[in-house]
């Protein structure tokens, strides 16, 4: 479970993680509600659209792709 987490700590930040979801319809808290539940620690549980998003960011992630951080106003 521990590994999961940690990748998609590293990619739900990116454009390319966000970008897919959007595509497919899925909002943001909807995947941070769920995927937990749905992959019993496991990436291949994830429904596909899951396994795409993170994909796509550590795709971004790899090609030195720009992380975008979302900053609240003070």
């Amino acid at each position: 479970m521990k590994e999961l987490h940690d990748r998609i700590n590293r990619v739900i930040n990116t454009r390319g993680f966000r970008d897919a979801l959007d595509q497919a319809g899925i909002p943001l808290f909807e995947f941070q509600f769920n995927w937990m539940k749905e992959s019993r620690g496991n990436f291949d549980n994830l429904r596909a659209e899951y396994r795409h998003a993170i994909e796509a960011g550590e795709k971004e992630l790899s090609t030195g792709g720009l992380v975008e951080l979302e900053l609240a106003a003070a």
